[in-house]
């Protein structure tokens, strides 16, 4: 199942499943882009942009296409996921 990523400001807010079909186009293939106007359906106060496409690598040439798996709060440069660092307030105990 195809996982999407929902990022404002380059920051991801949140993670949206959507059923594979959503996003399949009549060769069979899964498209982003089909996926992405299907959320915009879903979402219409949501810029397009901000559905980025996210998932677990199965079957993958590449362990994570995109740097990572997105979760809340990752950060979201135009290519890949990258996990925030910790501040020094966070690591001291």
């Amino acid at each position: 199942m195809p996982h999407f990523a929902i990022v404002k400001d380059g920051t991801v807010t949140r993670v949206e499943r959507i059923e594979s079909a959503e996003m399949t186009n009549s060769e069979g293939q899964e498209v982003e882009g089909l996926g992405q106007t299907f959320l915009n359906s879903l979402y219409p106060d949501i810029p397009s942009g901000s559905f980025i496409l996210t998932h677990y690598p199965v079957n993958q040439p590449t362990p994570y296409p995109r740097g990572k798996y997105a979760c809340v709060g990752d950060y979201w440069d135009g290519s890949e996921f990258t996990k925030p660092a910790l501040t020094i307030e966070e690591v001291t105990p």
